[in-house]
């Protein structure tokens, strides 16, 4: 069958954003436990309004049932310590723990009686909780605790520190006491397995972000009579080089073993303590230029699991130049040996032990451009996938439809390259025109210290499918290629990005591939700051943007900004207010008169990160400009949508913007959006 041409963007697709929006399940966490084979993640469901799911599944039951959900409606099993959350739940044998989003409250199940759920914490929404670790004993857990102290005037006085929360007392009596403090962030309370006494921790302090320069900590547990709690012999033990360095995700061993990510090569690669000298050690023979950790936006990152079977063998993901890979650690050895895998993009990396075959497994949420992100079981011994537990999409799309991102490396500004995806249009129905190229849609994540894969991403397929064109950028600053490549955007913030997203257009352009008259940009949070960007300082260049909750003024985000980020601007600009020339130079809201192209704004209204307040000042500039403007808000949404209808409206206006502008008509059905100077 000869496929119909058709104008590019006016494709008929089967990704409908409603398909989108329905299937954009999100996995948050994944924890395994040894003691009863048990795998246990939690699920972001956006046709639940956004709400948090905790499931567990057993791997001596039949893999194909359906997964048990342990918290009812209302629970919803998350935290928003750092406000972005992660490690919201732990699991010591038979109990579960869990940060409910609703109250903030820690809750506890047994799963031998699971439909009881009972509060461990007190009613007091001051106190957030996250990255809990269960002791040993069973009796009390150590996790992250931030408090909110309001100072009056909407400000607020936030204050984290290690605290110790016990399990073993009467419903309704609550006892959390405070473990360490005087820094200004803590993360991944770890119990030594091999001796509970033993506890590492990583630490920080502003102005540095967890990716900059972090501590590698240790203490003694004391526990007297009243089964009461101290830190004794509290340690810095890695991270003090001359030099910054980021360490990660520390975990011990059963034979008491320490192991963790440290960057001091350049890149992230794995450390063992070695106690006798008193030094991290790299656990291979040699560095490798490959990131074996990610930063940590969240809690409880995991890119590496010891086997079960083996102490001296760690299962790790690492990244090469962007795309992802797994492989087995020998640390006798010191050798790395990859498994065979068809992923791309790997994380949340645990083991356990198969109940019958006694084979090493790995679970690990996985993908590649032909497979949606999903929960998978890996046999190590017969190294190959054994099991899907569950699809994040939960959607079947005819290979017709799925664009396979080519990886591309192009030219930018200092004699430099950066990197991306590019995902030609792709749909068998339909081809354009002969004396067309397909319109363009540059993507620019989030973060700015974040990174873009290669994987099957419906929120990319969607406008392929359409007949567009597009390239998923990692611009300077993007994770996956190195501390100094994470660097560049040192200072450089709103320069270094916009330069290399434009580039990749242009680059695109000039190989033949795109329509020079019909590029357009989008990105939510960082990626929409870098949005309005190219739009202001770089007009020639992009002929429409959308914007989902984009900076537009960098001196009320860093007025406005929550602690953990209280200083990240300090790296990206400057420090504030000594720099204030700088934020309002590269602010987009100061330059606005500049913006030529048209542009829509999509707005949670409660979003606490980026108020609304940004989006509203930067619309009515360009309404005054006499530029083209639309602006959709959704109430009762957060930072990012994470409600179904709010992303079925965002992803469907924003085509229907696009076509007006680029004079095609979609194939859907889409309620027009009001547009302000629309004749213009």
């Amino acid at each position: 069958m000869s496929a119909e041409e058709c104008d590019y963007g006016s494709w008929e697709s089967p990704i409908s954003a409603t398909l989108l929006a329905s299937s954009s399940v999100a996995i948050y966490d994944v924890h395994v436990e040894p003691a009863t084979n048990t795998v246990f993640w939690v699920e972001g469901r956006p046709e639940e309004g956004g709400r948090a799911v905790l499931l567990l599944k057993r791997l001596e039951e039949n893999l194909d049932e359906n997964a048990v959900e342990l918290t009812p409606y209302p629970f919803s099993p998350r935290t928003r310590v750092h406000e972005y959350g992660g490690g919201s739940f732990n699991v010591k044998e038979d109990v579960v723990v869990f940060s409910n989003d609703l109250d903030f409250r820690l809750y506890k199940i047994d799963l031998n009686e699971p439909e009881k759920i009972i509060p461990v914490t007190p009613d007091d929404a001051s106190y957030r909780y996250a990255d809990p670790t269960i002791h040993e004993s069973g009796k009390f857990l150590i996790c992250v605790r931030e408090e909110h102290k309001p100072l009056g005037e909407g400000r607020e006085d936030v204050i984290n520190t290690l605290v110790v929360v016990r399990l073993d007392l009467p419903e309704d009596v609550f006892n959390v006491t405070v473990l360490t403090q005087g820094h200004d962030f803590y993360s991944s309370p770890r119990v030594n397995p091999a001796d509970p006494t033993q506890l590492a921790y990583i630490t920080w302090n502003l102005p540095f972000m967890p990716w900059d320069s972090t501590r590698l900590c240790t203490g003694i547990l004391a526990i007297d009579s009243d089964d009461e709690v101290t830190l004794l012999e509290n340690k810095e033990i890695a991270g003090h080089n001359v030099l910054p360095e980021s360490i990660g995700q520390p975990r011990f061993n059963n034979d008491g073993s320490l192991y963790f990510a440290c960057d001091r090569t350049g890149y992230w690669n794995l450390y063992h303590y070695d106690k006798e000298q008193n030094i991290p050690e790299l656990v291979l023979e040699k560095p490798m230029k490959a990131e074996f950790s990610v930063p940590e936006w969240l809690f409880n990152r995991s890119t590496f699991s010891i086997l079960c079977s083996d102490p001296t063998k760690i299962a790790a993901a690492y990244a090469v130049e962007g795309t992802f890979h797994i492989g087995i650690i020998d640390t006798k050895e010191r050798t790395l040996k990859e498994l065979p895998t068809p992923f791309t993009i790997i994380s949340n990396v645990r083991a356990l032990k198969h109940p019958e075959s006694n084979h090493d497994i790995l679970i690990f949420t996985a993908g590649n451009p032909y497979h949606e992100l999903s929960l998978v079981l890996y046999d190590v011994q017969a190294e190959k996938v054994i099991k899907t537990i569950i699809e994040t999409g939960r959607v079947h799309i005819p290979e017709s439809v799925i664009s396979i991102p080519e990886s591309i490396t192009f030219p930018t500004e200092n004699g430099q390259v950066a990197y991306g995806y590019y995902y030609p249009p792709k749909n068998d129905k339909f081809k354009g025109p002969d004396d067309q190229k397909p319109p363009l849609l540059t993507m620019s994540h989030s973060g700015p210290t974040s990174q873009t894969f290669s994987y099957f991403n419906l929120k990319i397929l969607y406008w392929t499918s359409r007949g567009f064109a597009v390239v998923d950028v990692n611009y300077g600053g993007s994770t996956g290629y190195g501390r100094e490549f994470r660097n560049r955007l040192k200072g450089s913030w709103g320069i270094v990005d916009v330069d290399d997203c434009c580039n990749a257009a242009k680059y695109l352009v000039d190989r033949g591939s795109v329509d020079p008259k019909r590029l357009s940009i989008t990105g939510g949070f960082a990626g929409g700051y870098t949005t309005l960007c190219c739009l202001v300082f770089r007009p020639n260049v992009f002929k429409a943007g959308a914007s989902y909750s984009g900076v537009s003024d960098l001196e009320m985000l860093v007025l406005g900004i929550h602690k953990f980020e209280a200083k990240y601007l300090d790296g990206l600009l400057g420090p504030y207010p000594e720099a204030r020339a700088v934020y309002q130079k590269r602010s987009p809201l100061h330059h606005a008169d500049q913006i030529t192209s048209p542009c829509i704004f999509f707005q949670g209204l409660n979003d606490q990160i980026v108020p609304a307040k940004q989006a509203e000042i930067m619309v009515n500039a360009l309404r005054n400009s006499k530029v083209p403007v639309a602006y959709v808000t959704f109430e009762n949404d957060q930072h990012g949508l994470h409600v179904a209808k709010n992303i079925i409206r965002s992803t469907e206006a924003q085509l229907w913007f696009f076509g007006k502008l680029f004079g095609f008509k979609p194939g859907d059905k889409i309620k027009p959006v009001p547009v302000d100077n629309m004749d213009a």
